[in-house]
């Protein structure tokens, strides 16, 4: 009968543990071709969202490195959800305070994190999809080793 209760507990204590221990919806990084972004290229992230009729946290990550020059990077993101509908959010994403880099370090980048959306729901499963344009105005921005998406169930309410 001890065992029995041991094991059971041990059961409900390792599914609690795993679920307060999941990881991001999705995750993924576009890394550019030596550094430098084009002022017309478009990054697309398509997406599934499983979970209909939920919230989800949406989180843009920049990884620039020393050769980046400006004291933010401005993009315009748009979603665009299973349910048709269009999200289009203008973000200037504060890099550097005067010469030194905001965020965290790793390797030759820096890991600057800005929400683009907190607690979004989305209502129906399917695929979504967010682009991300430059708003830099030169033709090429140098300095950009990876941008990602992190998208997480919000635990916001």
């Amino acid at each position: 009968m001890n065992k029995l209760v041991f094991i059971l507990v041990s059961l409900s204590l390792m599914a609690g543990f795993s679920c307060s221990t999941r990881g991001p919806v999705f995750e993924k990084y576009f890394k550019f071709e030596k550094g430098n972004w084009d002022r017309f290229n478009k990054i697309l992230f398509n997406f599934p969202i499983e979970k209909a009729d939920a919230d989800y946290d949406i989180t843009l990550v920049l990884k620039p490195n020393k050769e980046f020059v400006y004291g933010s990077m401005p993009v315009y993101v748009i979603l665009d959800t299973p349910a048709g509908e269009e999200r289009m959010n203008d973000i200037k994403m504060q890099v550097k305070h005067g010469d030194k880099f905001i965020g965290e370090i790793e390797g030759q980048a820096v890991v600057i994190k800005t929400s683009l959306w907190n607690a979004l729901h989305i209502s129906e499963k399917g695929n979504c999809r967010i682009s991300i344009e430059n708003m830099v105005p030169k033709i090429q921005t140098s300095g950009i080793n990876e941008i990602g998406i992190i998208v997480e169930h919000s635990i916001r309410k």
